[in-house]
């Protein structure tokens, strides 16, 4: 059974904080948010839906941070959001497990959605996932979100590669040079802003 609400989903390196190809977020020095991202969850928050996170973090399981460090991080990004621009996080979900285990949780599977969307009433089939990667992506469709929107601000940078099927076989539902471009979008598609927009688009 479905839940009564929409929500939107974002994952965080890449999306809200640097990007660091290669590596992984292991402290408050590393964990730099972008610019206007604060203000653009805040904006999403003014939506009056659930704004939850969902994020791999394997670096737990590689050793290079331990689980407590990880909820560290994410008591300062919540900090971080609320501090600058009076913005919240409703939920996060990170998945600590390495790649080769495995497991139901770690994206591109769906098992962090659906779990969201069980434990807080979300209606996923009206829900918007905003992301940077195409396991992002993968995850998003593999649970039936509504739509995804790809931000180019973490490991993809150009919006050719929206239009690539090696990479996304269902193009993203729109393309936006960051977090705060997405919004308006966000906004139109769940119904705070007269009509739905149509898909895909490209942000300038």
């Amino acid at each position: 059974m479905s839940g009564s609400t929409p929500a939107v989903f974002l994952d965080r390196d890449g999306v809200l904080n640097v990007y660091l190809p290669g590596a992984y977020v292991r402290n408050g020095e590393e964990l730099v948010l972008l610019p206007g991202v604060a203000a653009a969850v805040a904006e999403l928050n003014a939506l009056d839906v659930p704004v939850v996170l969902i994020s791999n973090q394997q670096g737990v399981a590689k050793g290079l941070m331990t689980a407590d460090d990880l909820q560290g991080l994410d008591v300062l990004l919540k900090e971080r959001l609320r501090d600058e621009a009076g913005a919240r996080l409703d939920a996060s979900y990170y998945c600590p497990h390495h790649a080769r285990e495995n497991c139901a949780c770690r994206k591109p599977l769906p098992g962090m959605l659906l779990q969201a969307a069980r434990e807080h009433g979300i209606d996923l089939a009206r829900s918007v996932f905003i992301g940077d990667t195409v396991t992002d992506a993968a995850a998003a469709r593999a649970a039936g979100v509504g739509a995804f929107v790809l931000v180019l601000t973490g490991k993809l940078r150009d919006a050719a590669d929206a239009a690539d099927p090696a990479l996304f076989p269902t193009s993203p539902d729109y393309v936006a040079a960051t977090l705060a471009d997405a919004v308006p979008w966000v906004r139109s598609y769940l119904g705070h802003s007269g009509e739905r927009v149509a898909a895909p688009v490209v942000a300038p």
